[in-house]
């Protein structure tokens, strides 16, 4: 272990022991350098502040992530636990994304493939798991995957067609794979925009605070009047709070089911031009 590793791991020992305790890390024979390890990762791909560390570590998906860290670490209860729970609903949600049976289990066999890791090296199989890192739940995560793949399988079939089969039908604009990739964006972009609205003038300007002024959450509770680890839990519960609402309204409203609302948040996160100047209002 690398000193930065061990200072990591120090710094933050009781919020990885609470993750440990959450997770049920005994239950898969899963250690502390593994947890660490993996959170480090997480928390790297997240651009954590420093200073919300602590109250991003609470607010992962302990039980999620601590079967995917056995899972990669090659934990045959673990494997067995993952394929009897999330299989079922894994190929369902591929077959939704892809249309049909037959290139939906083509999608799911081939992530399958990938979460168990078919590329060795340095003796270490490489799994899909290593990108994982508990922020949500590994069937939310592997319906991002699948629609992922599906683009890519689709833009793979595309290269490879002759140069003279012209579509009968051709796609809207920015993206020619899937028609409803627009309307989507769209949808998501409205949901939050309308949730935003709707919440407590208070906890719309702590959200401004945080993400369009950066403040940390110390000088927020200096503005509220509040400890930052209460700034901390009210955040996470804001923005749980807009995420119920913004999966309401696709769902409830908008008529869009589970594999949908995933497509949802998948398309977004390169095409939603999310303006957090317009949505939040000016410190005073």
């Amino acid at each position: 272990m690398s000193d930065e590793a061990k200072a990591f791991r120090i710094a933050h020992a009781r919020a990885l022991a609470r993750l440990a305790r959450r997770g049920g890390a005994s239950r898969w024979n899963v250690d502390q350098d593994a947890i660490a390890g993996a959170v480090e990762r997480g928390i790297r791909s997240a651009a954590v502040a420093p200073d919300a560390v602590s109250s991003f570590i609470d607010s992962l998906r302990a039980d999620e992530l601590m079967l995917a860290i056995a899972c990669r670490a090659g934990n045959d209860a673990a494997w067995a636990y993952l394929i009897e729970n999330h299989r079922p609903r894994l190929y369902a949600a591929a077959r939704a994304i892809a249309g049909d049976d037959s290139r939906g289990r083509e999608l799911a066999d081939s992530a399958w493939a990938e979460l168990y890791g078919l590329d060795v090296r340095e003796g270490r199989r490489r799994s899909l798991l290593d990108y994982f890192h508990g922020r949500s739940s590994i069937l939310t995560w592997m319906r991002a995957v699948l629609a992922q793949r599906y683009v890519d399988m689709l833009r793979e079939s595309a290269r490879n067609d002759p140069l003279d089969a012209a579509p009968e039908q051709s796609a809207p604009a920015g993206d020619p794979h899937d028609p409803d990739r627009a309307r989507y964006v769209k949808m998501l972009g409205e949901a939050l925009d309308a949730a935003i609205a709707a919440i407590d003038p208070r906890d719309r300007m702590r959200l401004a605070y945080y993400y369009r002024h950066n403040l940390s959450l110390k000088e927020i509770g200096r503005l509220t009047g509040e400890h930052e680890s209460s700034v901390s839990r009210k955040l996470t519960r804001i923005r749980d709070d807009l995420k119920r609402a913004v999966e309401r309204s696709l769902g409830e409203l908008g008529g869009l089911s589970h594999e949908q609302i995933a497509l949802c948040y998948d398309y977004a996160m390169g095409d939603l031009p999310l303006d957090l100047a317009r949505l939040l209002p000016e410190a005073k």
